[in-house]
């Protein structure tokens, strides 16, 4: 067989996920039909609870038959998904493929409940509407011992059809913080910033208050500057005005407010807060950090602002430092 149309699908994928299942169902149809022809010997005429070894061969043929169908469904399922894990960079975002993903995994587990009934039904003669009202019962009984499943389901259908989030959005959830890698049907994982693996239940992840940063376009970042509480208000004043300077010349800062915050017996609390755009490489946040300290620190320096010891500027960054491999 030559190549395939798909790019990126070797032949033996194409083989694996089609073709194999494809010849099993084949193969197991001439079988039967070949069985089907020959003529068996009387030793082999004999019943069991009145049912002919005939229909006894015939319900294992069907069974074997429906169950061919089903893996071939399941096969042409995982293949349509590997092409669309191929694609992936033709413009679809990854919270469509997270959804396609999902609903290969929910059709899948249709298909398979389908293919167990199909096999009672052809295979077993059972009643199919009698069976169906007994497992109802027996499903109302296990849907309440598994009701904290059926929540995360449930749960799973609101997050893609009212996405909150989606793969690879940076999330805050009660105090877990980290990237969306997965939606399944039970549960979300996420890695967090020291590159740990967390799997949150989908009804969490609806019930609690989420934060998603993906979505803000500015990150907010908090500077504490401490001064003297010797300082005067003229000092004080004059330090406020030079620091809006400092960030005013910041091509990085979109916005940014200072004010004098508290003065306590020691120190002279001034805040500032400032915001600059998610699409900012981490170096480039990185290097405006330090050179908002240094800038502010040689102020302080020029200006005396400080009457003993040294006075030291803190930084504090709300968002979290996610580095890349």
């Amino acid at each position: 067989m030559g190549k395939t149309k798909w790019a990126g699908i070797t032949k033996e994928q194409f083989d694996d996920f089609l073709v194999n299942p494809l010849e099993n169902l084949l193969f197991a149809m001439m079988t039967i039909v070949a069985l089907s022809r020959l003529k068996f010997p009387e030793a082999w005429q004999f019943s069991i609870n009145n049912i002919t070894i005939q229909q006894i061969l015939l319900a294992i043929a069907t069974g074997i038959i429906i169950v061919c169908i089903v893996s071939l469904i399941l096969r042409f399922l995982d293949f349509i998904t590997l092409v669309v894990r191929m694609r992936s960079n033709l413009g679809s975002s990854p919270g469509e493929r997270q959804l396609l993903f999902f609903f290969k995994d929910f059709i899948k587990m249709i298909v398979i409940i389908f293919g167990i009934i199909f096999i009672l039904k052809y295979s077993f003669k059972l009643n199919i509407g009698n069976l169906l009202t007994g497992l109802s019962i027996v499903g109302a009984a296990l849907a309440l011992a598994a009701k904290e499943s059926l929540e995360n389901l449930i749960a799973s259908f609101v997050i893609f059809f009212d996405k909150p989030f989606a793969t690879g959005h940076l999330v805050k959830v009660k105090d877990i913080t980290g990237t969306v890698e997965r939606i399944g049907l039970r549960s979300t994982r996420i890695r967090t910033a020291d590159k740990s693996l967390v799997t949150v239940p989908n009804k969490q992840m609806v019930d609690s208050v989420l934060d998603n940063w993906s979505s803000r376009d500015l990150a907010k970042n908090e500077m504490r500057i401490l001064l003297s509480a010797d300082s005067t208000s003229e000092e004080l004043q004059t330090a406020i005005s030079l620091i809006k300077e400092i960030f005013a010349s910041k091509k990085n800062i979109d916005n940014f407010t200072v004010h004098l915050q508290d003065i306590t017996n020691e120190n002279a609390l001034i805040m500032s807060i400032y915001y600059t755009r998610l699409t900012i490489p981490l170096d480039e946040a990185n290097d405006l950090r330090q050179q908002l300290n240094l800038e502010i620190k040689s102020m302080q320096e020029q200006n005396h602002l400080f009457t003993s010891g040294i006075r030291a500027v803190k930084l504090i960054r709300e968002d979290p430092e996610i580095t890349s491999d």
